[in-house]
């Protein structure tokens, strides 16, 4: 499902020029459940943003279900981003003035007729567990439930990828837990591939393996599931 080979990432030239990738290969199996464990500032977040086409590499190649989307240009990449990604992330990124149905119906408003757009949406939010709250706005909403309506967002596409980054990093123990439950759920039901960015050693060792990260590097991956 990904292929990453040889990618780096810097900012910056000369004397300021600072790396936040270095030479990361590697590569995650259609259907399979990763997390990427490391401490705050060793790039995971980055890796995460390449992966899905929000920032560009500065050398290497990425290819995500055998396309280099390292060659390609914005619309390109924003036509697969709605196709085969969802995202996942730690600010749940709603828009306040939306309702929780809005919020979802979002990524599909330029692509499909509205009525479609809305019936996707609303079984998006069946499937969270949000049938009662879909006119609720986001200040409506506990913390746990807005970032269940960022998951109904990145499920109303059917993508073939979810990239979570921090998903459970602004919930407390119990709402981290359903959220990392239902992302699990969704995984085994759906065979969808989970790349999945945590701080929370726990929830880490709950994948199909782990890659520990530091100093924008990858410096070892263990194997707890044998697909």
């Amino acid at each position: 499902m990904i292929r990453i080979e040889k990618v780096c990432k810097a900012y910056g030239n000369g004397e300021e020029k600072l790396e936040v990738l270095k030479d990361i290969s590697l590569t995650v199996d259609a259907g399979e459940f990763i997390t990427i464990i490391g401490p705050s500032g060793s790039g995971k977040s980055t890796l995460l943003h390449t992966v899905g086409g929000l920032e560009e590499i500065s050398s290497g190649q990425i290819f995500l279900d055998n396309e280099p989307i390292h060659q390609l240009k914005d619309s390109q990449l924003a036509k697969i981003r709605l196709k085969k990604i969802g995202f996942i992330f730690q600010q749940f990124q709603l828009l306040s003035s939306a309702t929780a149905l809005e919020n979802v119906m979002m990524p599909m408003l330029n692509f499909f007729g509205k009525k479609d757009t809305r019936k996707k949406a609303e079984k998006a939010l069946t499937r969270v567990g949000l049938s009662h709250r879909m006119n609720h706005l986001p200040s409506k909403l506990s913390g746990g439930e807005q970032q269940r309506v960022a998951i109904a967002r990145a499920l109303v596409t059917n993508p073939k990828l979810i990239l979570a980054d921090e998903p459970t990093g602004n919930l407390d123990s119990t709402n981290g837990e359903n959220i990392i439950s239902l992302l699990e759920r969704i995984h085994q039901e759906d065979g969808v591939t989970i790349v999945l960015i945590t701080h929370d050693k726990e929830i880490a060792y709950r994948a199909d393996r782990v890659i520990h990260f530091l100093d924008g590097k990858i410096v070892g991956e263990e194997v707890l599931k044998v697909r």
